[in-house]
């Protein structure tokens, strides 16, 4: 049997499945809406919250309140509702001396907790009130004021108090100064961010938030299928070793024909799949109905598209081999998931330092880990996706890579030849080197 028969069936199985169709729509899908549906929810699912404030500075409550006020819409967006607390219950609170109590914690590196009036501390666990806003009176020494709530993890409401607050003390402290009100708005008024993507062909107007989770996106999808191909060729080994179907295949061919012959006809299964969908996005971008953020048009390039196609078939090949060969040495898939364990972990690892090299992905630390042949089909496209680096070393990763990968499949052959026929207990590490100086 000729290597380029073995390449037509193995493509054909692949192709000819319900689920091959089915995973070619629903994987972007799924990934888009695990990535872009929490962002969305965090706008759509919101509460309105009221947040009470004891300001004992007499600075910042009155200023906060009519702030609010007038930038409405941050507001409203964020769904937060101030109001002042009674003018009883302030006094009450300022007598406790309960805020210098606190501050002296602080002072001596002992924050650990701060006791409420008991009304307002039911007032939040009866979620009569979603959070309280307490001012110390030596604000402007200390520029420390507290939040207490049930729920502190609400980032963007934390952000716009602080910043607010920071806001309105400026404001005081310089109009003590006997400077213009006018002169102060000026000075402290915010400073919005025009973030442009600088490339070869021109400098475009681009998201940072919006490139961040379109890299993040990308890296997902690229990251799921190497391993969804590399596992469906793990179990299709298993499965043909189980039945005793290997033994009619190798009384055709040979064992290393029969080993290259899968893993590239699964491969053109997959390859198959990228095309679809680069072709989707070409079809979707350019559809003006559709109104595609420019942002997204901008982003997603037809050179972004070729180095995603060629990362994928380096990892598909580096880890598809990588997983065959844990096939052809075990007898079950819990034999299996037991080896296929630290493989799994060298792709996880490079996910999670792709987020930080969407951040940074330039620094030594970077440059290092995209090189690691293991690591380079994920990173080394993540920094593409995020910077273009020289291509120097984009070329220096893709010949590092490929060597390693005629390493494996050299490697990969000769544990495969002798694995497939082999039967019963699960081998160990030291039996599988045995296996490769075979002749």
């Amino acid at each position: 049997m000729k290597i380029g028969t073995i390449i037509k069936k193995e493509y054909r199985e692949i192709v000819k499945k319900k689920s091959f169709l089915i995973s070619t729509i629903l994987t972007p899908v799924i990934m888009a809406g695990f990535i872009f549906l929490p962002m969305l929810l965090m706008k759509v699912g919101r509460e309105e919250k009221v947040i009470e404030i004891i300001d004992y500075s007499g600075l910042i409550q009155q200023q906060l309140l009519e702030r609010s006020q007038r930038n409405i819409k941050a507001v409203l967006q964020l769904k937060l509702k101030f109001q002042a607390v009674k003018d009883q219950d302030r006094e009450l609170a300022k007598q406790n001396d309960l805020i210098k109590a606190y501050e002296k914690k602080v002072d001596n590196n002992k924050e650990t907790s701060l006791e409420l009036l008991p009304q307002y501390k039911q007032k939040i666990l009866d979620k009569k009130i979603d959070g309280l806003i307490l001012v110390p009176e030596n604000l402007k020494k200390t520029r420390r004021i507290y939040f207490c709530a049930l729920n502190i993890s609400d980032i963007a409401a934390n952000q716009f108090i602080s910043s607010t607050v920071q806001k309105i003390l400026s404001e005081r402290i310089l109009t003590e100064k006997n400077i213009e009100l006018q002169i102060v708005e000026d000075a402290i008024r915010d400073i919005r961010i025009g973030t442009f993507k600088v490339k070869k062909e021109g400098t475009t107007r681009g998201s940072s938030g919006l490139e961040y989770m379109m890299s993040i996106f990308l890296l997902t999808i690229l990251f799921t299928i190497i391993m969804a191909y590399g596992q469906l060729i793990m179990r299709g080994v298993i499965e043909e070793k189980n039945n005793r179907i290997i033994e009619v295949l190798i009384s055709s061919t040979n064992a290393p024909t029969l080993f290259y012959g899968k893993i590239i006809g699964i491969g053109l299964a997959g390859l198959t799949q990228v095309a679809i969908w680069i072709l989707l996005a070409v079809v979707f971008l350019g559809q003006p109905a559709l109104q595609i953020d420019k942002s997204i048009a901008g982003f997603l390039t037809p050179e972004l598209a070729l180095y995603f196609t060629v990362f994928f078939i380096i990892g598909y090949f580096m880890y598809s081999i990588l997983f065959s060969i844990v096939g052809a040495s075990v007898n079950t898939d819990q034999e299996a998931q037991q080896f296929a364990t630290p493989i799994i972990y060298l792709l996880l690892i490079p996910f999670i330092i792709g987020v930080m090299i969407t951040q940074s992905p330039n620094t030594p630390m970077a440059l290092i880990a995209s090189l690691f042949p293991l690591f380079t089909p994920t990173l080394m496209f993540m920094r593409i996706s995020v910077a273009v680096p020289p291509p120097f070393q984009i070329a220096v990763s893709i010949a590092i890579s490929a060597l390693f990968t005629m390493f494996l499949a050299w490697l990969g052959a000769k544990i495969f030849r002798v694995g497939i026929l082999m039967y019963g207990k699960k081998p160990s590490i030291k039996e599988i080197i045995r296996w490769i100086r075979y002749k």
